[in-house]
């Protein structure tokens, strides 16, 4: 058997035409981020965080507990939501995310993806374990659905096959398969798995995660053809 080809590149920052696109889509918007860290979005005006970074002193920032709090906003009090890398990592993700489409009428939402969870190697100055340590959840999109399964500990003992090289070969083919993409607008669809009805851990996670990463591959191969051709015409436009 060959062995799993190594991540030859860690993409953990923010991917920057990532970024301008959802700027662009965010611009001369209300904006709130929930979960800024210590890389906020340059739109947003308000943001939400259960600690507060130093460089968000002086901006409007509302210190809660979005797992258990609500947002501490009216109804459709922004246009648009900014929500990357917080979600995988809370209890109750959907629960936030009912929150922000209770006061936002549109938004974006970053989690890592099926790949970057199940790959090892991915975690910086950890044991080879699957993806990221602390993270909750594996999250990505499904028939313009957001859906969300737990990453219980079993993962680590899954022997995926030839797939394990379909992980690495993904990550390592560029930064935005490193994450799952969703823009909203109007509802936030989302859906917490596995179903409990007849659902079997042992027999049915592992096929579970593998349809998750079809899925990324799929969705993210044609989110990026689409950024490319939007990022070509941007650059036409401003030429002339």
């Amino acid at each position: 058997m060959s062995a799993t080809p190594a991540i030859t590149q860690h993409h953990w920052a923010p991917f920057l035409p990532m970024v301008k696109a959802v700027e662009l889509v965010a611009r001369g918007k209300r904006v709130l981020e929930v979960g800024p860290g210590y890389t906020p979005f340059a739109p947003a005006s308000v943001f939400v965080d259960h600690d507060p970074p130093p460089r968000l002193a002086g901006l409007e920032v509302h210190a809660i507990d979005v797992s258990m709090e609500p947002l501490p906003f009216p109804d459709h009090s922004f246009d648009f939501v900014y929500c990357r890398h917080t979600l995988e990592d809370l209890h109750n993700p959907i629960f936030v995310c009912r929150e922000m489409a209770r006061v936002a009428r549109a938004g974006y939402i970053e989690t890592p993806s099926p790949l970057a969870e199940c790959a090892r190697g991915v975690d910086g100055g950890s044991p080879q374990w699957r993806g990221y340590a602390h993270h909750r959840y594996i999250a990505w999109v499904e028939d313009g659905t957001l859906l969300f399964l737990p990453k219980y500990p079993i993962i680590e003992c899954l022997d995926f096959g030839a797939a394990e090289a379909v992980f690495v070969d993904g990550l390592n083919a560029g930064p935005m398969f490193w994450n799952t993409h969703f823009f909203w607008e109007g509802a936030l669809p989302c859906r917490m798995l596995p179903d409990p009805t007849g659902f079997r851990l042992r027999e049915d996670y592992g096929p579970l995660i593998l349809r998750a990463a079809q899925h990324c591959l799929a969705q993210t191969a044609a989110m990026t053809e689409e950024l490319l051709r939007k990022a070509g015409a941007l650059e036409q436009s401003v030429a002339s």
